[in-house]
């Protein structure tokens, strides 16, 4: 079988939180919307519930959550809401550049329809956000700022905290796409973003649910009623029961894995010349080893890997896309760097026995064939 390490794209389902949307299924029958009888009450009451259990999970100070059918459409959601609260002018957001494309998407297709005036966020080496470019671009009254938790490539962890600080004290709205953060880290300076992204297929919960978690204005609550008509209901008791076991089970889990990862580090470095290892070395997801070989392109490692080891070259989003990595252009990393690169993702499901094995596999894909290109 395929050793599965691109758990940055998508997680397995939990079993247990497989069992318990079976179970919402059958339980909860009604819809949500129809409070003319005891079933659909019955619905809003499990609805209202899980939305409960993802503000505690969150620790989240609003009181307001929008089940979506995946964190893409609560990105497209929140840029509509910041949109809607703007008038007599076009709304003014600022975007670090590594942000996920289905947002970059969904502002640079505003801007067109001159719905809004959009600032791109540089990011330093490391694919963090240049502070220092964002206290600058606050200073034209930007309505909505849109960062990430942690970068869904390279893994680097958002200094939020400072992030946060930044934007309220500019009088901004802040949203934060935690899909990669949200039970993987704990980041009390999450609750203070204004609106918070959440996704099923980042916790090992349903592929199609997401959340979008903050109060939206009434045109924006409209529009979700209109384009995703009725919530879900199973897929958000899912996706809030898998969010609480990553919550509870968070510590052990993540201490693992960053073991097993930084082992795999050193294996690779130790068997494959040149390797560069890409995001924050300190600061970045347990689960994530980002490379660049400078042998040959990640898609050739991919492809000597198939059927054997599950990785990437990039954000799944992106995958078959023409084009380096719009994460890495905007690391600024050398072409090699960006041709040669490979995401390696690890998840709670990974032995370290398949690690070892997957390792070993890796580095002879690595290095099959002599170099083929140097620094480029």
């Amino acid at each position: 079988m395929t050793i599965y390490l691109d758990n940055l794209a998508a997680t397995p389902v939990d079993p247990r939180v497989a069992d318990r949307h079976r179970a919402a299924m059958l339980d909860n029958p009604g819809n949500a919307h129809s409070a003319e009888h005891a079933v659909g009450v019955a619905a809003r009451q499990a609805l209202d519930a899980a939305g409960e259990a993802v503000l505690r999970a969150i620790e989240s100070r609003e009181d307001v959550v929008t089940f979506t059918p995946g964190a893409s459409a609560a990105l497209w959601l929140a840029v509509e809401d910041a949109i809607a609260r703007t008038v007599g002018r076009v709304a003014r957001v600022a975007a670090t550049a590594v942000e996920h494309p289905a947002l970059l998407s969904a502002l640079r297709h505003a801007e067109r329809g001159g719905r809004l005036q959009l600032t791109i966020l540089p990011v330093d080496a490391q694919g963090a956000p240049v502070v220092e470019a964002l206290a600058t671009a606050l200073r034209d009254s930007v309505d909505l700022v849109c960062t990430m938790a942690a970068n869904n490539e390279v893994g680097t962890i958002t200094d939020l905290a400072h992030i946060c600080a930044v934007v309220r004290a500019a009088g901004a709205r802040h949203l934060v796409d935690a899909s990669q953060a949200a039970g993987r880290l704990a980041m009390p300076a999450l609750a203070k973003a204004d609106l918070i992204v959440v996704s099923g297929a980042k916790l090992y919960g349903p592929r199609r649910s997401g959340a979008l978690i903050g109060a939206l204005c009434g045109h924006a609550e409209t529009l979700a009623h209109d384009v995703f008509g009725s919530p879900d209901v199973p897929a958000a008791v899912a996706l809030a029961y898998a969010l609480d076991l990553r919550v509870a089970e968070r510590d052990a889990d993540e201490t693992r894995l960053a073991y097993l990862r930084d082992r795999l580090q050193a294996d690779l470095t130790a068997a494959v010349p040149d390797l560069r290892i890409n995001g924050d070395p300190t600061a970045r997801l347990a689960g994530s080893l980002h490379i660049s070989t400078p042998h040959l392109p990640g898609e050739a490692v991919v492809a000597r890997l198939w059927g054997k080891v599950a990785v990437s070259t990039g954000a799944a989003c992106q995958s078959g896309a023409p084009g380096p990595s719009h994460v890495l252009s905007a690391m600024d990393m050398p072409d090699w760097a960006r041709d040669g690169a490979v995401r390696i993702g690890l998840g709670r499901f990974n032995s370290a026995e398949e690690v070892a094995e997957a390792g070993a596999l890796i580095a002879s894909a690595l290095t099959l064939t002599l170099p083929a290109r140097r620094y480029a």
